[in-house]
């Protein structure tokens, strides 16, 4: 695991060597990241799909790391069950980062009180858990939620689903200022389609998904300060967008 950390780390060093700049100063530096297959699919609806190899998960860990908060929709909290912490990474470099923030984007408060995120911060190996809603705080799960460790994030808005934008400047107001975005689908491709981001980092493993894969899908975008690195059998593309 040491070999895969240390060329994760000197991959990640070179792509954020010249500070955390943001396009935009009203929300964090966003870097977006996920996996897919040679065929462009990300997820397969209602199952969890695995596509990173050992060497590409070193990478995500280290990634995290670097990070303040990690957000995904609920979806992919309730099909993956993630821990979204930094696990695969060297002793020494856990004693200097702080373990990221999980946050949850969960309008209709749907995440279970027994999932991974809030079992870990019961028993002291997790950070609280933050969820982002617009539910009321007199919705009856959120009783249940605060009761089992989770922090929520009341959103206001006209609609069910607020914008990315939105969430960005609520999360930066919390003190979020390094955001890693790892999914869902729809949250990777309102990413993509509204520029809301400021790293890319996209991982292709040699596989073909076929029937029933949900692609990324996104508007056409020209990339930038392109580079490529395989780890693995996995290939890894950094890239910023034009508008960045």
């Amino acid at each position: 695991m040491d070999t895969r950390y240390i060329d994760a780390k000197e991959f990640l060093d070179t792509i954020y060597n010249n500070g955390w700049i943001s396009s935009n100063q009203t929300r964090p530096f966003v870097t977006l990241t996920y996996a897919q297959s040679l065929d462009g699919m990300i997820s397969k609806k209602g199952e969890q799909l695995l596509l990173s190899g050992p060497e590409s998960m070193a990478m995500t860990h280290r990634l995290r790391l670097l990070h303040d908060g990690i957000l995904v929709g609920i979806g992919t909290a309730r099909i993956d069950n993630p821990q979204l912490n930094a696990r695969h990474v060297l002793q020494t470099d856990l004693e200097l980062y702080e373990q990221p923030r999980p946050i949850v984007l969960d309008n209709r408060l749907e995440l279970p009180v027994d999932c991974k995120l809030l079992k870990n911060y019961s028993n002291g190996t997790g950070r609280k858990p933050w969820i982002v809603t617009t539910a009321l705080s007199s919705n009856p799960a959120a009783k249940a939620l605060i009761e089992a460790g989770a922090h929520l994030i009341h959103i206001t808005e006209q609609e069910d689903r607020p914008s990315l934008e939105t969430v960005f400047q609520v999360l930066k107001r919390q003190g979020i200022m390094r955001l890693m975005v790892e999914g869902g689908a729809k949250i990777i491709q309102s990413c993509l389609d509204s520029g809301c981001l400021d790293q890319l980092i996209v991982t292709t493993a040699p596989m073909f998904v076929g029937d029933g894969g949900i692609k990324a899908g996104t508007q056409a975008r020209q990339l930038v300060n392109v580079s490529y690195r395989q780890f693995g059998q996995d290939m890894v593309l950094s890239a910023k967008s034009h508008n960045i």
